[in-house]
């Protein structure tokens, strides 16, 4: 159980950009004593001391090389990584490049996102992603990857998946001795590749069957223009329906005059608000009576991201039509439409369109803390200026009526009195 809340932190701290900083964190260590006797000379002995990390080890450096045995899970982010020795778990690596020289031995699984990744020991299952995938050691299972060239110098015990462009096996030695498996580039099981064309595959280095999967070239299609207007648009245009009936609040704050301090505190909580929830999570994670309540964050994160752009959107939209002076809720609704389709247009910019969508995300997320957070002078005050119009409104109402009904009833006597006379 603790090693699958470990795994979560270390997806969830790739995450933040703080992490950058080098850390080295070492367990609990181990030293083991091994005594070898030599059987010549039974006085004489030598021993030699072992050192062996017991636990997960978690390293952020530029360049780490691993030459102690680890007992358990490694997880590394660095440029160069260089494993030397046995790891008891998996290893998850990020980093630029990452060697796993003769010595390395993973005996379990190795997720690695790298750009050049070189196999020269062993390992149980390979899953990574990157530019180069070489194997001149031995994979026990399987290897499944997506790569621009991948190079099998030696046996894979059992099946290939890969996406890629190119497959390289090393040739067979040419000898007269039937050569061992082990000295040539060899897959034990199936190979399933993908690729924009077929590869010419080798006879006799594939032991099981090859299935070939021809990629998609991506080609233009305005059907999935028009299914991200439609998502777009009927977000914005839900949310301002629901504001308008359950939470008016927020349509009520969007209208008032964006000030320059008030500008930097929605752009502040924007950015501060998802790294709280997310360290939050990551420190709930780690006490077991409130580790269930980290499903609860990562929702409310969620829900935060999902509507942060229609926010934005309406936030927009609102000012735009407080500024023209309009309003009926329907003239609204048409200018939220056309506010929306001018925000999808400035997305599809190549490079600003990212930053756009950045910012719109930030300020939708600021723009919810700050109705929650941060309440506005004003609105109390128009509140309570309103409640006073409301209460002197009624008051003359009342003095109003009274006076229109003594006036009445003296009309009335007045009547009586005349009728008598006469």
């Amino acid at each position: 159980m603790l090693k699958k809340k470990l795994k979560i932190i270390f997806l969830i701290a790739l995450l933040l950009i703080s992490l950058f900083t080098p850390i080295v964190n070492a367990e609990n260590e181990v030293e083991v004593e091994t005594t070898t006797t030599d059987q010549v000379n039974p006085i004489s002995e030598t021993q030699e001391t072992v050192t062996i990390k017991e636990g997960d080890e978690y390293l952020f450096q530029d360049t780490v090389t691993v030459d102690t045995p680890v007992d358990g899970n490694l997880f590394i982010m660095a440029n160069t990584v260089t494993i030397n020795t046995q790891v008891g778990g998996d290893a998850f690596i990020f980093a630029n490049t990452l060697n796993i020289e003769e010595d390395g031995y993973i005996l379990n699984n190795v997720f690695a996102c790298a750009n050049t990744i070189n196999v020269k020991g062993v390992a149980y299952n390979i899953y990574s992603v990157g530019d180069t995938l070489t194997i001149d050691g031995f994979v026990y299972r399987d290897v499944k990857s997506i790569c621009n060239t991948l190079n099998i110098n030696s046996m894979i015990g059992r099946n290939v998946f890969v996406d890629c462009s190119s497959i390289n096996f090393k040739e067979k030695p040419d000898t007269e001795d039937t050569p061992s498996i082990a000295s040539y580039g060899s897959i034990q099981g199936d190979l399933n590749y993908s690729s924009d064309q077929e590869i010419s595959i080798p006879d006799g280095y594939v032991s099981g069957e090859t299935h070939f999967s021809q990629l998609q070239n991506n080609t233009f299609d305005i059907s999935n223009y028009m299914y991200s207007l439609g998502a777009i648009l009927v977000s914005a245009i839900v949310l301002w329906l629901i504001g308008l009936w359950i939470s008016p609040k927020l349509l009520h704050n969007a209208s008032h005059p964006i000030t320059l301090r008030k500008a930097l505190q929605i752009i502040g909580l924007g950015i501060l608000v998802p790294i709280v929830i997310t360290l939050l999570s990551v420190i709930i994670l780690l006490i077991p009576i409130t580790s269930q309540l980290t499903i609860l964050l990562l929702c409310v994160l969620a829900i935060l991201f999902f509507i942060s752009t229609s926010v934005a959107i309406i936030s927009i939209n609102t000012i735009i039509c407080n500024k023209l002076k309009i309003t009926q809720n329907l003239y609204k609704l048409g200018f939220l439409i056309v506010t929306t389709i001018i925000y999808w247009l400035l997305t599809l910019i190549p490079y600003a369109g990212m930053v756009i969508s950045l910012i719109a995300i930030i300020w939708g997320i600021g723009s919810i803390s700050y109705s929650l957070l941060i309440k506005e002078k004003s609105d109390e005050k128009n509140l309570d200026s309103d409640k006073k119009i409301s209460k002197s409104e009624e008051k003359k109402e009342k003095v109003e009526s009274k006076t229109e009904k003594e006036n009445a009833s003296d009309k009335s006597t007045n009547a009586k009195k005349e009728d008598k006379s006469e």
